[in-house]
């Protein structure tokens, strides 16, 4: 068995990391009756867009015709904006993203009022809807918002592609010993509706100034198919096991470490306290060690030898930025997607 607490090199959602201590993640602050994440995640951002297509009045085809919300694609989405002041389409995704942008800058303000994002001197902002030009013009118009208030604290997106980065952060997260076994390393990215798997290819240590990058990469929409929490284990381990049959095959040699990030608050044994409402099954039953489980599965399959280390993926993504973020001494992050996720570090 490879179970964590027994490596004194590496704990579950553990806050002294190689080069940084994360201060906080996953902040359970409320709105009302409802938690103040929803207020600003990527699926609210579709709700909004859903509420203004609903509301616009067009004589002709609805805007973005037919297609549910949820359907419609980033780069059309994209290409509304640039038509904004001449299109229905464009006038609902600029209604939206004002909507949302007013939405963003008061969570963060409440989020920089808490004694872990205290002293905040940068913000990055991850998740899916990141992407394109409409992650660019929430940024862009949330930071305005945040300079006209009383909490001028500036947001830039994070430099790699959702999908990399909650790969890419565990180059930073892993402790250099684990690290340097090899020039290559599997990770897991879990979601509220998808699970993304890779090999990452780094050059050297944490610190490092060559930036790590995914070599082999596979998605699956979890959610779209309405799996139970034992077949999506299944599923999971199955493509950890394509990773490292594909990186044997391309020769590329890989350390013991396993990364999986996933939503919610974990405890040093692997097991889960909260915020795991996105997943199916019960992950926060006091018997479930995320952890455990995927090496009890890969032992299975007469994979051995290799360590299992579990992190909140808001942490994980955000560390990815590590590299533009050495130059402050503290920083936080904000991942939209299915939920919001949320942290906040020191740099070492």
């Amino acid at each position: 068995m490879n179970v964590i607490p027994d490596n004194p090199a590496i704990r579950h959602g553990g806050e002294t990391l190689p080069l940084v201590e994360v201060r906080g993640h996953s902040l359970p602050l409320q709105a009302g009756n409802a938690f103040l994440g929803d207020l600003a995640s990527g699926s609210r951002f579709r709700e909004l867009l859903r509420e203004e297509r609903h509301r616009i009045e067009v004589r002709e085809a609805p805007p973005f015709g037919h297609d549910r919300t949820h359907e419609i694609g980033g780069d059309e989405l994209d290409a509304a904006l640039l038509e904004r002041a001449t299109t229905p389409e464009g006038r609902i995704i600029d209604q939206a993203i004002q909507t949302f942008s007013r939405h963003l800058a008061d969570v963060l303000v409440r989020f920089l009022d808490t004694a872990d994002w205290e002293g905040t001197q940068r913000i990055a902002c991850g998740g899916g809807l990141m992407e394109g030009l409409v992650g660019a013009e929430i940024v862009e118009r949330t930071t305005r918002l945040l300079q006209e208030g009383e909490k001028p604290v500036p947001l830039s997106r994070l430099h790699h592609a959702p999908d990399e980065a909650g790969m890419i952060g565990w180059a930073y997260a892993a402790p250099s010993s684990v690290i340097q076994q090899a020039p290559g390393f599997v990770a897991v990215d879990i979601g509220g509706t998808n699970i993304r798997w890779s090999t990452v290819r780094h050059k050297g240590a944490p610190a490092s100034s060559a930036e790590p990058e995914v070599v082999h990469h596979q998605k699956w929409g979890h959610a779209e198919e309405g799996v139970d929490r034992e077949a999506l284990l299944d599923r999971l381990v199955d493509g950890i096991a394509e990773m490292l049959r594909r990186a044997e095959q391309d020769g590329l040699h890989l350390s013991a470490l396993i990364g999986i990030s996933c939503p919610g608050v974990m405890r040093s044994d692997g097991k889960f306290s909260d915020g795991c409402q996105n997943l199916p099954g019960a992950w926060c039953d006091p018997s479930f060690s995320l952890p455990q489980e995927i090496d009890d599965r890969l032992e299975q399959k007469g994979i051995r030898e290799k360590i299992v280390a579990l992190h909140n993926d808001a942490v994980i993504q955000a560390l990815s930025e590590w590299p533009r973020m050495k130059d402050v001494e503290r920083w936080a992050a904000v991942t939209m997607g299915t939920g919001l996720g949320n942290c906040s570090f020191v740099n070492r």
